[in-house]
């Protein structure tokens, strides 16, 4: 049996600016790189969609468009994508936000996510976004999996 008696953290800022980078370096590649990736242009969603999808560009796309299929959608959505890394007092902050917009100039990131009455919602910011499932999914393994290197790194110094 083991037992522990009494700990201490020493250096402090160290500890923090692991954690920090072992976030950032999720962010930056697990996240902004290779889950968007993923959710946007391989994962192919089953949805119940009421109308068949009629494409512009019949040449890269046969038509009618049905279930399973990405969210593609020409490349502009997923190219509309922000990301911001900030650092604060308060912790630090990753956000994405997509800005494409329709032809009536509306951005529909929205729709696609939560879906509209003729369609089902392609909620792809869920793995991410909802908390009470996060560590369960590859983005939560993911950050695990940084945040043990990143820790084990202190170690070996």
């Amino acid at each position: 049996m083991l037992t522990i008696t009494s700990a201490k953290i020493t250096n402090k800022k160290k500890l923090e600016k692991a954690i920090v980078q072992a976030f950032k370096q999720w962010a930056d590649t697990d996240i902004d790189d290779e889950h968007w990736r993923y959710q946007f242009l391989e994962r192919e969603w089953n949805y119940d969609y009421r109308s068949p999808t009629i494409r512009r560009n019949k040449a890269k796309y046969p038509n009618p468009i049905t279930s399973p299929r990405n969210i593609e959608d020409w490349g502009t959505l997923y190219e509309s994508k922000e990301y911001n890394f900030s650092l604060s007092s308060t912790g630090a902050l990753a956000s994405w936000h997509w800005g494409a917009t329709n032809s009536s100039g509306q951005e529909y990131a929205h729709y696609v996510h939560y879906g509209t009455r003729f369609m089902d919602g392609r909620p792809f910011t869920d793995d991410i976004g909802l908390a009470s499932s996060f560590w369960e999914k590859d983005p939560g393994q993911a950050l695990k999996m940084q945040m043990e290197t990143t820790l084990a790194g202190l170690n070996a110094r």
